[in-house]
C-alpha cells in the first residue's frame, strides 16, 4: 500500500506540475502573443480542467490507499471523468508532440539539438504520466468493485448464518 500511495503522491505533483506548465504555456499564447483562438487551444484547456479535476480525485482518493479504509466509495463521477479526460488528453497531446517531433526530424540527416531532445524527454515524461494515471484509476474502480461484491456476499452470509441459529434454536 505504501508503493501505491507514493505513486499517488508522485502522480499528483507531476500533474500539478504539468497543469502549472500548460496553463503558463496557454497564457503565453493567447495573451502575450495575441494569437487568434484555434481548435488546438481547446487541448490545452481540457489538460487545465481535466488536471484540476485530477487533482481534486487524487487527494481525495488518497485515503482509499489507507489500511484501515472500509469504506470505498467516491461520491461524484465528475472527479472520474476529470482524471479519465486528463490522462486521455495526456496521451493525445504527447502522441501529437512526438509526431511532430518526428515529422520535423525524420528528414535531416544531421542529428537532433540537445533543447530538442529535452523536449522530446519531457513529452515521453507526459505520456508515461497519462499512461499511469488512467492505470490507477482503472486500477481504483477494479478495487472498489471487488470491495462492494465483497461486501454484498458477507451480507448474505450474514443473513444465512442467522437463519441457521434461529433454525438450530427449535
Amino acid at each position: 500500500m505504501k508503493v501505491k500511495r507514493g505513486i499517488k503522491i508522485a502522480l499528483l505533483i507531476l500533474s500539478f506540475a504539468i497543469v502549472c506548465l500548460v496553463s503558463a504555456a496557454t497564457y503565453s499564447i493567447l495573451v502575450i502573443e495575441q494569437t487568434k483562438f484555434e481548435y488546438e487551444i481547446l487541448l490545452l484547456l481540457a489538460i487545465i480542467l481535466g488536471g484540476v479535476l485530477s487533482m481534486v480525485y487524487q487527494i481525495k482518493t488518497m485515503k482509499f490507499y489507507s489500511l484501515k479504509t472500509k469504506n470505498l466509495e467516491l461520491k461524484g463521477k465528475l472527479f472520474w471523468i476529470g482524471n479519465l479526460v486528463f490522462s486521455i488528453s495526456l496521451f493525445c497531446f504527447s502522441l501529437y508532440f512526438i509526431y511532430f517531433i518526428y515529422i520535423s526530424y525524420a528528414n535531416f540527416e544531421a542529428g537532433m539539438q540537445n533543447s530538442v531532445l529535452i523536449t522530446l524527454a519531457i513529452t515521453i515524461l507526459i505520456l508515461l504520466v497519462g499512461v499511469f494515471l488512467a492505470l490507477e484509476t482503472s486500477t481504483l474502480y477494479k478495487r472498489i468493485l471487488n470491495q462492494k461484491e465483497r461486501d454484498y456476499i458477507d451480507s448474505i452470509d450474514d443473513i444465512k448464518g442467522h437463519q441457521e441459529e434461529d433454525f438450530n434454536q427449535f
